[in-house]
This record gives structure tokens, C-alpha cells and sequence, in this order.
């Protein structure tokens, strides 16, 4: 603010001496003197006035007003808040406050927009999922010491069992194979969509109708659907404890699709269980014929040296007889463990219990999974104030040039002040928020909540949220109708 400016402004009030003009600000005539040689207005007294000029505006004044609002202007037309060489705190203070319509219209459009998809677009998942504690896997075979034994006289026992299938450890493998998925795709569940039981593999392509697509087809569909939003596995790392997570847009369909996850996945262990011990009562069994006919040809020979040498007085013979009777020995020992595993492997092959120990069964979802009320409208909130910051600033820079650094602080005052009214005083702003919630009305209308109280189709809390929508649709009206009638009338 320049000399002239402020000598303007006083004369509109009736002071034109600059004594009246120090006594006015409460300074001394020869600070007066010195503004008027310099042609330079300090800040503070740039602040006085201001407030001298608000408080007659307060009052009624209103071409003081209205001067104010156009010094107003004139400063601002000449300040660029994206020159950052020149850019302090107050020149951001006074573009937030003239943008601040912008602003806030931003942050209820992010917010409305965010609550209305949330909670009645947005389709809702209902997650169920189970602990699992899976032995850890053995690097060794529990056929017990005398395998070892066996194994060096050419038994050959396996000893490592961490590859077949039967392993807890290949179960995120095994949920996304082929074989599982055609397992737990021919199960039929109830979806309250159709209202009937229907296979899986139904409910994830073609539903109740017709299909149009061949058995293998469909099959790889339904398996890629399955696998990516379905059904999921996690292990905890370095730990025993596993989870399977079933994802669902229905809370039973999620539940009753767990409980059979895990059904098929200890049927499909105790199939591969009882295939590998098959296998391995196949291959002792053949050993043991083959290993009983060795003992006999062994036995057959000490047999028929000892009917030869009746008396052995030979060094020779009697360690030709020692080598003979350890062969038998060997042979009697592989024969024994031969029989013992039969024997184990026999029980092992009834065994029905399952290796995985369930620690959490699954249970019927209580709420949406993918649906935080509170998170997405606070989230909503922090983009769009940042947004609307972004606009507004955008806004200032499209309409304004630079501008000198004084009276940025009641320039500040008085946009807060006038902007503020301006947003329950602009048609555009009422009639934009009626408008969008005029076109929404019906989804929040026509929702229908899961247990209904009211018109046996809302909830409690849903039917809070009409009638709150209904009163801020109808403020929004009058307001607009208000504003257009005080237009016509002027």
C-alpha cells in the first residue's frame, strides 16, 4: 500500500490532515511524514487499517465494502503463488482462503462419491479362513534303524519322502492344480443369487443357464477364477502354521466352500498317503520273496558243509563255516526288517486320520471384508482436501500475475471472511450438490439391506443414512430455490 491509497481511504472517512491521520493509527505526524516521502505504508499499519475498514463494514458500510473488495482484487491480480523465490506462508494463506468454495466442494464430492460406492456400489466380499499346522517335512524315512542296515545288503528303501505328494508342503501347489480344482468344482452349493443349489463351477461361469462353452473351457475359467479370487494360501514364515483363506460375495457360500477346501485337501493327502504305502507293500513284499530265497540258498549251503565237515579241525573250514553263518545272519536280519515294515506299512495303509491338524476351523463371516466405512471416507477426506489445495492453486495461477508482499494478511482476513458466506450463498454450488445427489437417490433408495426393520428393506443405520441424505438434498433445494428468488427480486 502506497501513500495515495491510504490518504484515499481516510478521506472516506473525513480525514485528511496528517495529524488526524496519525491520531487515527495512534502513531506520531512524523511518521506520517516520513510514510508520505517514502510513499510506503508499513505492514502493521496496512493491518490497522483493515481492521479499521472491517469494522465499518460491520457496521453497514457498504462502499467501504465494496472498496475492499476491489483493493482486494487489485492486490490479487498481481500474485503468483507458484513463484517460489517470492512465495511465503501468507501469500498460501490467501489463496486458500479465496479458493476455499473450491476447496471444500472438492473434499464433499471425494467424500460423497467414496461413502455412495462403499457402501451400496461396491460388491461385498465375505472372507472364511482356516489355521492349518503342517508337520515339518522329514529328510529321512521312518523305517527305523534297521533299514540302514537293509539298505547296505541291497535293499533299497527309500529314504526321503519330501517330494511326493503326499507332503502338507506342497499344499499351495496342490490347491491350484488342475486335479483339485475338478474335485471342488463338481460341489454343489447353495447361493442365495439363485436361490437354489448349483455345482461351483456353475456359480463362477454361467450360472443357471445354458452353457455356451465346452466342458475344458469352462473348467479353465472357473480354475482361473478360483485361484485369483477365491481361494488363497499363506505360510506364516518360520512356522509351522498355515492359512487358507476362502474369499466369497456370500458369507455361507464362503463358509460351506472352506469346510470343503479342507475336506478335499486331507482326501487328496490320504489318496497320495495310501498310493505311496501301495507302492512301498508292493516293493517289500517283492523283496521279501526275493530276500527269503537268498536265506535259503544260504542256509541250504551251511546246511550241507556242515554235513560234509562233521568235524572241523581245519583252520581253513572253520572260517569258511564262519563266512557261511554270517551269511545267514545277514540274510535273517534283511528278512526281519523286510517283515517288520510290511507289518508297519499294513497299519499305515488303514489309517485314516489326516497328518494336518486344523487349529481354526472355519466359521461364517460376520461383515464385507473389502468394505472399511470408516477408512475409505477418511482416506477420501485427505485426497480431497489435497486435491481441492492442488485446484485451488491451479485456479489462482490461471487467473493471476505476481504481486507485491503487503496486506497479504488482511487480504487473507477478509477472503476467509467473504468466501466463507459465498459457500451457503452460491446457486452453483447448491444446485451441483442437489443435482449429484438428486441422480444418486435412487441407489440409496432401492438398496435393500441384508436384515431389514424398516419397509422391510432397510436396516437401522441405513435408514439413518436416507433420511440424513434426504434433509441435506432438501436443504440444498431451498437454499437454491432462496438464492434465485433473492436474484429476481434484486
Amino acid at each position: 500500500m502506497n501513500f495515495d491509497e491510504l490518504k484515499k481511504l481516510m478521506s472516506e472517512k473525513g480525514i485528511s490532515s496528517l495529524a488526524e491521520i496519525a491520531r487515527v493509527l495512534e502513531t506520531t505526524p512524523q511518521a506520517v511524514s516520513n510514510w508520505k516521502s517514502r510513499d510506503q505504508i508499513p505492514n502493521h499499519i496496512v493491518i490497522k487499517v483493515n481492521a479499521l475498514f472491517l469494522s465499518d463494514i460491520n457496521n453497514g458500510n457498504q462502499n467501504l465494502l465494496a472498496h475492499a473488495y476491489n483493493s482486494s482484487q487489485r492486490f490479487y491480480s498481481n500474485f503468483n503463488p507458484f513463484d517460489f523465490k517470492t512465495t511465503s506462508l501468507s501469500d498460501i494463506l490467501v489463496v486458500l482462503a479465496q479458493q476455499i468454495k473450491v476447496i471444500v466442494f472438492t473434499i464433499f464430492l471425494f467424500t460423497f462419491i467414496s461413502f455412495t460406492y462403499l457402501r451400496f456400489l461396491k460388491p461385498p466380499i465375505y472372507t472364511s479362513w482356516a489355521t492349518v499346522v503342517l508337520p515339518e517335512s522329514k529328510t529321512s524315512s521312518s523305517l527305523g534303524n534297521l533299514a540302514g542296515l537293509a539298505s547296505q545288503f541291497g535293499v533299497n528303501v527309500p529314504m526321503d519322502n519330501s517330494a511326493d505328494l503326499s507332503s502338507p508342503s506342497l499344499y499351495p501347489e496342490i490347491i491350484k492344480s488342475r486335479t483339485f480344482a475338478e474335485k471342488i468344482l463338481n460341489k454343489e452349493f447353495y447361493t442365495d443369487k439363485y436361490k437354489k443349489k448349483l455345482p461351483l463351477i456353475n456359480i463362477l461361469t454361467f450360472g443357471d443357464e445354458a452353457p455356451n462353452k465346452g466342458i475344458d473351457t469352462l473348467i479353465t475359467e472357473a480354475l482361473n477364477i478360483l485361484n485369483e479370487d477365491y481361494i488363497s494360501y499363506y505360510q506364516e514364515p518360520k512356522s509351522s502354521f498355515s492359512k487358507i483363506t476362502i474369499s466369497a460375495p456370500e458369507p455361507s457360500l464362503a463358509k460351506n466352500l472352506a469346510d470343503e477346501v479342507l475336506y478335499e485337501l486331507e482326501k487328496l493327502n490320504r489318496y497320495f498317503k495310501n498310493k505311496n504305502v501301495t507302492e512301498k507293500i508292493e516293493f517289500i513284499t517283492n523283496r521279501i520273496l526275493s530276500v527269503e530265497i537268498d536265506l535259503r540258498n544260504s542256509e541250504k549251503e551251511l546246511r550241507d558243509f556242515r554235513q560234509k565237515n562233521m568235524q572241523i579241525s581245519s583252520p581253513s573250514l572253520l572260517l569258511q563255516e564262519d563266512r557261511l553263518q554270517s551269511e545267514v545272519e545277514i540274510q535273517k536280519g534283511i528278512y526281519l526288517t523286510l517283515k517288520q515294515q510290511l507289518e508297519l506299512s499294513k497299519i499305515e495303509e488303514i489309517q485314516e486320520k489326516s497328518i494336518v491338524q486344523i487349529l481354526d476351523k472355519p466359521v461364517m463371516p460376520i461383515r464385507p471384508s473389502n468394505k472399511n466405512l470408516v477408512f475409505g471416507v477418511a482416506l477420501s477426506i485427505f485426497v480431497g482436501t489435497g486435491m481441492g489445495v492442488i485446484l485451488g492453486f491451479i485456479r489462482s495461477f490461471l487467473a493471476n500475475d505476481n504481486s507485491p508482499e503487503s496486506r497479504k494478511i488482511a487480504q487473507f482476513k477478509n477472503f476467509l471472511n467473504m468466501k466463507t458466506k459465498d459457500i451457503f450463498l452460491d446457486k452453483r454450488m447448491s444446485g451441483s450438490i442437489f443435482l449429484i445427489m438428486l441422480f444418486t437417490l435412487p441407489i440409496y433408495l432401492g438398496y435393500e439391506s441384508e436384515n431389514p426393520v424398516f419397509f422391510n428393506r432397510y436396516s437401522y443405520s441405513n435408514f439413518i443414512i436416507i433420511i440424513i441424505y434426504i434433509i441435506i438434498m432438501v436443504l440444498a433445494l431451498i437454499n437454491l430455490i432462496k438464492l434465485k428468488k433473492n436474484k429476481s427480486n434484486f
